[in-house]
């Protein structure tokens, strides 16, 4: 298999591929990556907004944020 700069792989003690790590310096820039996920034969499949997301996001731009403490970080 061919080698290509900025990835690794990732492997067990027998050898088989588990994660493969993308050095994003080496191929940075969204264009740039696009085309490699290209070149790769990689898909990437947009990402489906639920309506959940859809309300968060609208109410982070009305300024309905709240400041959390990790410890207490389930009773908001």
């Amino acid at each position: 298999m061919a080698q290509i700069a900025g990835l690794t792989a990732d492997r067990t003690a027998t050898g088989r591929a588990t994660y493969i790590r993308l050095d994003v310096r080496k191929h940075g820039g969204n264009q740039n990556l696009q085309r490699f996920f290209d070149d790769v034969g990689f898909e990437v499949k947009p990402i489906k907004w639920t309506a959940k997301m859809k309300k968060s996001f609208a109410q982070s731009k009305n300024g309905e944020v709240y400041d959390v403490d990790m410890d207490n970080f389930w009773n908001i």
